[in-house]
């Protein structure tokens, strides 16, 4: 019993396989960006923006196959300035995961929290128009397949999620109450609904018809800020 274990041993540390890592983050597939706006560090945030999309596969498989996250970074600076003079602070948290099994992609997911100082900053509109053309930057990253119609069950779908992913909402728990579907953007304004009554305001394909592009809204602070005041 002792020699066959020797053997064994012998022969794993000879083995070129005994070298490959087990282990692995996986090669990232999927970027998912979230944009969020608050008045202050500790406070609520008024909305956000979310954008995910497919990575491109390259020739080059293995460990030198990596995502450089600084382009996406790069890409996010603009919303840390958009409509004031001096950036805002912010919080960014990165995860990055990867499932051994199954139809599950490796994933990059980066949250970015801006402290916008005021609420009337936080809802502003020239916070959308810094979002819009960053995230424009982003999908040039992207491995877009061709646009397609949205449709309505594909757009409820997304703002489901997107809303339970902005504000920690149980997507199963979230009532349609209204709904609007913008044919030429190829875009969907949803109005969802929990049970305390608390109502979240999704557009699903905010940017350019995409649907993979989601902008949320706490209904509760509906007021309509531009970047003079409010409308």
């Amino acid at each position: 019993m002792h020699t066959a274990n020797a053997e064994v041993m012998t022969r794993h540390a000879g083995d070129p396989r005994s070298s490959r890592r087990l282990i692995t983050l996986g090669r990232v597939q999927l970027v998912r960006i979230q944009v969020g706006y608050r008045a202050r560090p500790d406070g609520p945030t008024y909305q956000h923006f979310l954008l995910d999309f497919p990575v491109p596969v390259t020739d080059v498989v293995g460990e030198g196959d990596e995502f450089d996250e600084r382009r996406v970074l790069d890409a996010l600076e603009p919303v840390l300035s958009a409509g004031v003079a001096s950036p805002w602070h912010y919080t960014i948290h990165q995860h990055r995961w990867h499932t051994s099994w199954g139809p599950s992609p490796g994933a990059l997911e980066i949250g970015l929290l801006v402290t916008a100082g005021t609420p009337a900053a936080a809802v502003s509109l020239a916070v959308r128009d810094g979002v819009v053309p960053a995230f424009r930057d982003l999908l040039g990253l992207a491995d877009r397949p061709e646009p397609t119609t949205t449709t309505r069950d594909v757009a409820i779908l997304r703002a489901r999620r997107g809303a339970a992913t902005a504000y920690a909402l149980d997507p199963a728990a979230l009532s349609l109450s209204d709904e609007e579907h913008h044919r030429a953007a190829n875009s969907w304004t949803l109005t969802l609904r929990v049970p305390g009554g608390e109502e979240y305001d999704v557009v699903v394909g905010f940017v350019d018809g995409y649907a993979g592009s989601i902008w949320v809204r706490h209904a509760h602070h509906t007021e309509v800020y531009d970047s003079i005041g409010s409308v």
